[in-house]
């Protein structure tokens, strides 16, 4: 059974607009890709600068709680030295009261 010429232009015709159709949805579907690809692209650079920030938060965060500690040493290596002065001074002045 040959297909006549008008029957082969209709069924390429009829091809061609459902190609077309495809063609369109996948242009779309493309633009939207493109879309997504373009917010993550950003998305990743905000959250490397939040790492940044989170990074310099904690070096803050630790600093503040070592503030107490360090104060605490200096003060138990005062109280030290003090008594070692104290003690030297008792030495160097005959040991009264012994």
């Amino acid at each position: 059974m040959e297909l006549t010429q008008e029957h082969r232009l209709t069924v390429v015709e009829d091809r061609s607009l459902r190609n077309e159709g495809r063609i369109k949805k996948l242009e779309g579907e493309h633009e939207v890709l493109h879309e997504l690809a373009t917010s993550m692209a950003v998305m990743a650079e905000k959250q490397g600068r939040m790492g940044d920030s989170v990074e310099r938060l904690e070096h803050k965060v630790d600093t503040l709680e070592d503030k107490p500690a360090q104060r605490w040493d200096k003060l138990i290596s005062s109280l030290i030295g003090a008594l070692a002065g104290a003690f030297l001074v008792w030495v160097a002045s005959g040991m009264p009261g012994v």
